[in-house]
């Protein structure tokens, strides 16, 4: 009797494990990955981070505005180019250095996960990005109103709060919130006004395993209506396809921002996409490359 016993629970215990693993596998919900290929969409960030000791590089180049066939439509005019090395400390921690040739400035970021989206509990991802950037030209340049030179002057920030979701398996969506702030500004260019808020939406459709549409848009918010029109803050629209390997990324596109530092690309992005008899579109394309090192 005992032995009938005994051989009884060993049948319910065995066919108990699948209920335990799949209680299990409820209460703990999946982290939703790659809600974005790469940290930059277009001339966006994303909620991406670099990865858990992931090592990344990235080329921009923005060529110029097409506005004629002399210059082959902006591909032989003065272009814009930023070289890119970034290092996922951890998972959710980024930090990186930038090179721009417009305003010879070098940057510094870093990118911070807050929260992850997860296949039940929480719905969206959260992430904090911010840079400090310094422009390395002629101090004789960067004087104030009163002719005074100080080593501030060359420095700008950056910082912005985004907020995306992977819906499934081919659309992800963000929206984020934008703070420029510049040391020195041109006065009667910028009604002296040194700070400078905003929106920013992006899209991604996935239509095939390595093929996306990218869509971006970012709108000033800060009052500038005594700034001239020719140096307003105007908004940037970018449309674009990206091919993506795995680790490798090439995103080609169209858009009106020439600056490719993120304050520089929404403060002094003067192109306006409501004139039409004003060239402001222009093509551009980055190159991104990421290395694993995590076991």
């Amino acid at each position: 009797m005992r032995k009938i016993n005994i051989k009884k629970l060993s049948i319910v215990a065995v066919m108990a494990i699948p209920v335990v693993l799949f209680a299990q596998e409820q209460s703990s919900p999946e982290p939703v990955k790659n809600a974005f290929e790469h940290s930059t969409l277009i001339n966006s960030n994303t909620t991406e981070t670099h990865g858990n000791h992931s090592l990344d590089v990235a080329i921009q180049h923005r060529f110029g505005a097409m506005d004629k066939f002399d210059d082959l439509y902006g591909v032989y005019a003065p272009s814009n180019i930023r070289l890119y090395i970034g290092y996922g400390i951890t998972k959710d921690i980024s930090v990186g250095i930038g090179s721009c040739k417009a305003n010879n400035n070098f940057d510094f970021s870093w990118r911070y996960k807050i929260l992850q989206q997860k296949t039940s509990g929480m719905p969206v991802s959260v992430t904090y990005v911010g840079n400090v950037a310094r422009k390395f030209v002629k101090d004789e340049k960067m004087l104030n109103m009163k002719n005074e030179f100080n080593q501030l002057n060359k420095i700008t920030y950056y910082n912005e709060l985004m907020v995306s979701r992977k819906f499934n398996s081919h659309l992800s969506l963000q929206v984020g919130a934008y703070c420029a702030y510049y040391n020195l500004l041109d006065s009667a260019s910028f009604s002296g006004q040194h700070i400078f808020f905003g929106a920013s939406a992006v899209g991604r459709y996935k239509f095939s395993p390595q093929s996306s549409i990218l869509v971006e848009y970012n709108l000033p918010l800060a009052d500038n209506k005594d700034m001239p029109k020719a140096t307003k803050p105007m908004p940037n629209l970018g449309i674009g396809i990206e091919v993506s390997t795995g680790n490798h990324q090439f995103q080609i596109f169209v858009c009106n921002a020439s600056g490719i530092l993120s304050q520089d690309a929404r403060v002094y992005n003067n192109s306006d996409l409501t004139n039409l008899s004003i060239p402001a579109w222009l093509i551009g394309f980055n190159i991104t490359r990421q290395w694993g090192f995590s076991k």
